[in-house]
């Protein structure tokens, strides 16, 4: 009869080393900084569940609305802030940007209108030129370049020359008004002696007829010579080529100025001034061909 109780107590004995060896398993399990923290939060989970079903969460909910809202306001303003200033920095980088772009699409239609207004300037010019009341003759469009260095005040350089067709001695005009004459050629490039050259001297003519002769002094001023005493010269008189010495007739040379008489002298003077401002010049036209 004492047989059957020798499994049992090898059962019971099996079980103890069983529980015994979970027990241990469970303490280890514990002893883990992961595992702690995950038991933690079930509790926690598990506490907030069973307050909450039993309705005591409620009663804490507010006091803590109470004690976090102001952070939480502040928070939500500081998070309002920092987008605000993200998007006030991005729109300064985009306004930047049309700026930039604006400038470099003003500063483009600028010289293009630039580039326009001087087209139609010179076209005006062309037209003018074309439709001025003079011989016929075959005119070269040229551009001024520059001043002779050696003879800053009375010569101009222009950008045509002999690949142009242009000859030593060939007139310059800007519409019916006498710019002066070719005296020096290169390949591209010809010198014009201005009217307040020393050497320019035309047989010229007022509007009332009085005549004498144009000539440079100086190299800044142009005076009508060898006027018989006697002859009336008015102030604001234009005065034009007589249409000698191989200048045709009727070309504008300039507007009397001042007049010099002394009695004593055979001759009387005046001073003229040029209707145009050679130092601004641009655009010219030489007479190709015969004068």
């Amino acid at each position: 009869m004492l047989r059957p109780l020798a499994p049992i107590k090898s059962g019971l004995r099996g079980l103890e080393k069983s529980e015994v060896k979970t027990g241990i398993k469970m303490k280890l399990l514990l002893n883990s900084p992961k595992q702690k923290t995950a038991a933690l939060l079930l509790v926690l989970a598990l506490v907030l569940f069973v307050l909450e079903q039993v309705g005591a969460l409620a009663v804490l909910q507010a006091p803590l609305q109470r004690v976090l809202l102001p952070g939480q306001l502040a928070l939500y303003k500081t998070k309002q802030d920092f987008e605000g200033f993200l998007a006030t920095i991005t729109e300064i980088g985009s306004l930047r940007k049309k700026e930039n772009e604006l400038l470099a699409e003003n500063a483009l239609l600028a010289a293009e209108n630039a580039r326009l207004k001087k087209l139609e300037s010179e076209n005006k010019i062309l037209r003018e030129q074309l439709g001025a009341r003079q011989e016929k003759r075959e005119l070269i469009i040229a551009q001024v370049i520059g001043q002779d260095p050696l003879f800053s005040g009375s010569k101009l350089l222009v950008d045509k020359g002999r690949d142009s067709n242009v000859v030593s001695g060939a007139l310059v005009v800007l519409k019916d008004i006498l710019i002066g004459q070719v005296v020096r050629v290169g390949a591209s490039t010809s010198t014009v002696r201005l009217l307040t050259d020393p050497r320019t001297k035309i047989p010229a003519v007022t509007g009332s007829g009085v005549k004498g002769i144009l000539q440079g002094e100086f190299g800044s001023r142009v005076v009508l010579e060898e006027v018989v005493q006697g002859e009336k010269l008015n102030p604001g008189e234009i005065v034009y080529t007589l249409g000698e010495a191989d200048f045709p007739k009727g070309l504008v040379l300039g507007k009397i100025t001042q007049v010099e008489n002394n009695p004593a002298a055979l001759f009387q003077k005046a001073s003229v001034e040029p209707l145009l401002s050679f130092k601004s010049l641009e655009t010219v036209f030489i007479v190709k061909g015969p004068k």
